[in-house]
């Protein structure tokens, strides 16, 4: 599957963001390459091998390539949804790679250092909590937009006893007044 790359409104793209981006699952064995581009990005935080391996396993470690270079790469815990990682490479920077690599995956968490937060605000993620004191940062855990509305339309409708509710309560409908 090859997607159009969004163009960014604020600055002119570069040349090479002009370009497609292909996501690419990418395998257990491949943490060297996920590194490379993480060191190139600069990425803040430790990603230990022990992460990519263990979710590229579940289909959790994508790469997105454009012309044929590792442009960015994402960890993914597929199990709960939950972005662990999300990196693009220096050169591919302010395009729109990381918007719409964010885009395609669509997860429904996402693990965030403090710096990041504003732009996960305005790619429609939404704070949960406070900030958590990490080894030498804070982080937050964000939620995908839509997601605290449809919990609030479900726990409307557990409130008002519609019949789904019931198969939780043990309850009849006729027992329910």
């Amino acid at each position: 599957m090859i997607l159009q790359q969004p163009q960014s409104t604020d600055a002119p793209a570069p040349p090479a963001a002009k370009a497609i981006f292909e996501p690419l699952l990418g395998r257990s064995s491949e943490y060297d390459r996920a590194k490379k581009i993480l060191n190139a990005g600069r990425h803040p935080t430790f990603v230990g091998r022990d992460t990519v391996c263990r979710n590229a396993l579940q289909g959790g470690l994508i790469f997105a390539a454009i012309d044929d270079a590792d442009a960015g790469v994402a960890v993914v815990n597929v199990r709960t949804s939950t972005l662990l990682v999300l990196c693009v490479h220096p050169k591919y920077r302010k395009a729109g790679l990381g918007a719409a690599l964010l885009e395609f995956l669509r997860p429904n968490f996402a693990r965030v250092v403090e710096s990041a937060v504003p732009w996960f605000a305005r790619n429609g993620y939404i704070q949960l909590g406070d900030y958590k004191q990490g080894r030498s940062l804070r982080t937050a855990i964000m939620v995908r937009g839509g997601l605290t509305e449809l919990c609030g339309r479900l726990a409307t409708i557990y409130a008002a006893g519609c019949a789904c509710s019931l198969t939780h309560t043990n309850e009849t409908p006729a027992a329910k007044t």
